[in-house]
């Protein structure tokens, strides 16, 4: 049984986890917060999933993992947040914006208004695809963070606050 981590989230460390190609490069220690169904693939402290399953857009196979996610979260007393239960209002409120485009955009956004200021992405690629779209939403959010002074760390193969060719413009060298 996983239990529910109580930490003070001022200052703490939180490990954001998709379910991209670097997933597994999280550590097991720490705090972490699995996107969508991740949950399924490795123990997390808290899921987030923003993904709108009732309606079909996402078909069947997808609302089965949701459901076994919902039902691991129960089981193991993991927290759950979804369209239901994330704080919208507050969170546009504290950051006077609306623009969230994906589930990770949520996720950040979230653990900000948490106060925890040392964001580490695993898992979040955001380069195939039709997750490319995701790109600019992902980057708006870790621009935010690093605004507010948080220390936001991507792990592994990712585009996430990348140029398209790797290259700071005009200097042509190479990001890091």
């Amino acid at each position: 049984m996983m239990a529910k981590k109580n930490i003070d989230k001022k200052g703490k460390s939180v490990n954001i986890i998709g379910k991209g190609k670097t997933w597994g490069e999280a550590p097991k220690d720490g705090y972490s917060i699995g996107l969508t169904q991740l949950i399924l693939r490795r123990p997390v402290d808290l899921v987030i999933d923003m993904n709108m399953y009732a309606d079909g857009r996402w078909g069947q196979a997808e609302l089965d993992e949701n459901k076994k996610v919902m039902e691991l979260c129960k089981k193991n007393k993991i927290p759950y947040i979804g369209l239901d239960n994330y704080p919208l209002k507050e969170v546009m409120k504290k950051f006077k914006t609306d623009y969230f485009g994906s589930t990770v955009d949520y996720a950040i956004a979230y653990v900000l208004n948490e106060g925890f200021t040392d964001i580490h992405l695993y898992g979040v690629t955001i380069s195939m695809g039709d997750y490319a779209r995701l790109k600019a939403g992902c980057d708006f959010w870790c621009g935010y963070a690093k605004g507010l002074g948080a220390e936001v760390t991507v792990h592994g193969e990712s585009s996430v606050m990348k140029t398209l060719d790797r290259k700071i413009y005009g200097y042509d060298i190479e990001q890091k």
